[in-house]
């Protein structure tokens, strides 16, 4: 979903679709883009909800997970539900799944790269390699395809970037792969990941680990 090509009058409706709380951190936002991103992205969510859950959109409620992600409302009484949001100015995205964890994150290509040394100071040492090893106009987009993913497998596991983005690494194929983690993840083959560009100038990754085989 695109905010910025959002008419006035249906980011109304969807600002009036959220609950109090969530209006009220939209109106801590700074930026006009930034309030009607967040506010895009949640009005995703709901709707997505809706249609996987059957309530209406504004009757959602979520609770927070010790990380902060967000998860449904124990009282909705659906606990294989979950979800995941993320956005930028430019972009919001969501994703539903049944039983599995999820994680999501959508970045702009055309952010500020990274300095120099960010990779080796928070990345596992193999992905630092593998970007170092890049010709320079490739490896910013290396940088954000290996940071998405990080931020959508933290998000899939509610634990956070505490975890610490070096005790964890992916290789770059197609698709993507976790090639070790922390054995409080998971089994490594648990995992699976998708990665594209929803938009000539983003970069979007969902995390999926499975509770169930197949």
């Amino acid at each position: 979903m695109l905010p910025q090509q959002t008419d006035a009058a249906t980011l109304s409706a969807w600002h009036a679709a959220l609950e109090p709380a969530e209006q009220a951190r939209a109106a801590r936002f700074v930026s006009d883009l930034d309030r009607h991103a967040y506010i895009a992205a949640h009005a995703l969510a709901r709707r997505m909800l809706a249609e996987a859950g059957g309530l209406a959109p504004d009757t959602w409620r979520f609770v927070e997970g010790p990380a902060g992600k967000p998860e449904v409302a124990p009282k909705h009484g659906m606990p294989w539900l979950r979800f995941n949001i993320s956005h930028t100015r430019n972009l919001v995205a969501c994703a539903v799944a049944r039983d599995d964890d999820v994680g999501l994150d959508v970045e702009d290509l055309t952010r500020r790269e990274a300095g120099e040394g960010i990779a080796e100071r928070f990345f596992a040492p193999s992905e630092a390699a593998m970007i170092a090893a890049l010709p320079r106009a490739e490896r910013h987009e290396a940088f954000l395809r290996i940071w998405t993913l990080k931020e959508a497998f933290v998000k899939a596991t509610g634990e956070g970037i505490a975890m610490g983005l070096e005790n964890f690494g992916f290789t770059l194929g197609e698709p993507p792969a976790l090639a070790f983690a922390p054995a409080s993840t998971g089994p490594v083959p648990a995992w699976r990941f998708l990665q594209f560009k929803p938009t000539a100038t983003n970069i979007l990754a969902v995390a999926l680990r499975r509770r169930q085989p197949g």
